[in-house]
């Protein structure tokens, strides 16, 4: 988000008066100009502590200012005073009233300049949160035409990939985000560079138009632009993201030292409980499962401390997994049941019907088949939006389990193992 400074306020030639009044208007103007000076200065000082409100209320008094004296209206002066209204309000979370604003300082396509770059580029941030993804994509266009500095060229091209990948067209999005980290690297700027460029392999993975090798490829360079900042903040972030891009090319070792990366480097306890979470999922992956229970107990016990209700759930459900493939089913149907409620709190439908099923995997387990067969029933009922194969699945255990309760006379043992 880009704003016009206090400097950058033209100065009014004092037009010569003719009368007394007009002298005494004369005198008001520089006044005047003054005060919305004073107005801009502090409405950035107090965008830049975070007191968007405060920075709001003096971007509206020196708006209104410039409005009140003839002398400004339609001028540079009035103009300045629109756009950093106008990008005050799509900044803090009003983008139709910014947008009024903006579109009436006029950005003029075949003007040059940064600062016609930026009010192209606010423009097109109002059109991105009010979901007008063409118009914002035709604005940051016009940025980038006006744009010198590298680094705001990065700037446009990222929200560019931001507008494709929500439009669904993610080679569009991972050409843009490529040109994005290229401008970032050139503008000594390696931390935003390597976030771009794992932006990049996550629209190649979605696209399913590259091999292995190429993706691997982006992450690694992805990986290298990162270990040349000295910018810690957010490379928790980063490593993260690259973890996940390994895990879905099922590069398993690598997520894990990805992951590792990312532990010390998070920003609170929610980002550590997230990371905790992938690192023992990838270690169910590779069979650790001693390494995995470990991960997800902490993950569990650190998403519970912050309230994230949705996220423990999805903890204490891997946690069961690893505990039934070390064998210790009863300990796998306590956390399911922890990751039932969990789910049940949260109004997650998908982790609900997943810990049914485990439970009912649990239960055959145990030899506990018509406590298996309800919940194989509970889980099926659950997951109706789920695709074919999720409810064929479920059926088919079903059917497992009535073909053993019934061989077993109806009976409900409790103490024999079948399988």
């Amino acid at each position: 988000m880009s704003f016009s400074n206090s400097e950058d306020i033209p100065q009014e030639p004092e037009p010569k008066p003719s009368s007394s009044k007009k002298k005494k208007k004369k005198r008001k103007w520089p006044q005047r100009e003054a005060s919305i000076q004073a107005l801009t200065r502090a409405g950035h000082g107090a965008l830049l502590a975070g007191r968007n409100h405060e920075a709001v209320t003096s971007f509206q008094k020196a708006f209104l200012l410039a409005t009140e004296d003839p002398q400004t209206r339609d001028t540079p002066v009035l103009r300045a005073c629109a756009f950093n209204l106008g990008a005050a309000y799509v900044e803090t979370g009003d983008p139709a009233r910014g947008l009024e604003l903006l579109l009436r300082v006029q950005p003029e396509e075949k003007a040059q300049g940064g600062s016609h770059g930026d009010q192209c580029f606010n423009v097109a941030l109002a059109y991105q949160a009010l979901g007008d993804l063409p118009q914002a994509l035709a604005w940051y266009r016009r940025a980038l035409g006006h744009y010198q500095p590298l680094g705001d060229q990065g700037q446009a091209q990222a929200k560019m990939g931001a507008c494709y990948q929500a439009l669904g067209q993610p080679e569009l999005a991972a050409h843009c985000l490529k040109e994005a980290s290229q401008a970032y690297a050139q503008a000594g700027q390696p931390r935003a560079a390597a976030l771009a460029l794992g932006a990049v392999a996550g629209c190649m993975l979605k696209s399913r138009q590259h091999e292995v090798h190429e993706v691997v490829q982006v992450l690694e360079e992805s990986r290298r632009l990162a270990e040349r900042s000295t910018q810690q903040g957010l490379l928790g972030h980063l490593y993260n993201d690259l973890g996940l891009g390994y895990s879905q090319l099922q590069l398993f070792p690598l997520a894990v030292e990805a992951f590792r990366q990312a532990l010390p480097l998070c920003g609170g306890p929610g980002e550590e409980a997230t990371v905790l979470r992938n690192l023992g999922m990838a270690h169910n992956a590779l069979g650790n499962y001693q390494e995995a229970r470990k991960f997800h107990q902490k993950a569990a016990d650190l998403h519970g401390s912050v309230g994230q209700r949705w996220e423990q759930g999805r903890s204490f459900g891997s946690l069961a997994f690893a505990l039934s493939q070390l064998g210790d089913h009863r300990a796998a149907r306590d956390n399911f049941l922890h990751a039932l409620q969990a789910a049940q709190d949260a109004g997650d439908t998908k982790g609900q019907w997943q810990a049914c099923e485990g439970l009912g995997a649990a239960a055959a387990s145990l030899g506990q088949h018509h406590q298996a067969l309800q919940h194989y029933k509970e889980a099926l009922a659950r997951c109706q939006k789920e695709p074919d194969s999720v409810r064929e699945r479920l059926v088919a255990k079903l059917v497992d389990a009535i073909r053993i309760h019934l061989a077993q006379g109806g009976l409900s043992p409790t103490h024999t193992l079948v399988r």
